[in-house]
C-alpha cells in the first residue's frame, strides 16, 4: 500500500492510496494515515487505485472519519472501483465516509 497526498485547493489535503487495503497494506499506511487524520480538516481519500479493501481497511478508514468529524471537519471518499465501493456500500462505511465519483464535488463536500 502506498499513500502519496496533495492539497488540491486551499486546505483540502487529498491523500492517493494505491494498492490493496487489506491487513497488510493497513498496517504500512496506519501511522502516517492517522497522523493525516489527526492533522486535517477537509480531508479526500482517492481510492482509485485501491484494488481490494479488507475489514481492517474499511476500519482505518471509519477511525480516520471520525477523528476529522470530531474536529469539526470533513473527510470522503473519491472514486472507489467499482468492486471496492460495493464493499463500502454493504459494510455501511459510505453511511459515515461518503463516496463522491469527480473531484471537484469531493471539493465542495469537504469544504463546505
Amino acid at each position: 500500500m502506498r499513500m502519496v497526498t496533495e492539497e488540491v485547493a486551499p486546505g483540502v489535503t487529498k491523500a492517493n492510496l494505491t494498492g490493496r487495503l487489506d491487513i497488510g497494506g493497513s498496517k504500512e499506511i496506519d501511522l502516517a494515515f492517522n497522523a493525516l487524520a489527526g492533522s486535517q480538516r477537509a480531508l479526500i481519500i482517492d481510492l482509485s487505485q485501491v484494488d481490494f479493501i479488507a475489514s481492517l481497511g474499511l476500519r482505518l478508514l471509519i477511525v480516520a472519519a471520525r477523528t476529522v468529524q470530531r474536529k469539526g471537519g470533513r473527510m470522503v471518499l473519491l472514486a472507489p472501483p467499482i468492486a471496492v465501493e460495493s464493499v463500502l456500500i454493504s459494510s455501511g462505511t459510505d453511511n459515515v465516509v461518503p463516496i463522491w465519483r469527480h473531484l471537484d464535488d469531493a471539493i465542495a463536500a469537504v469544504s463546505g
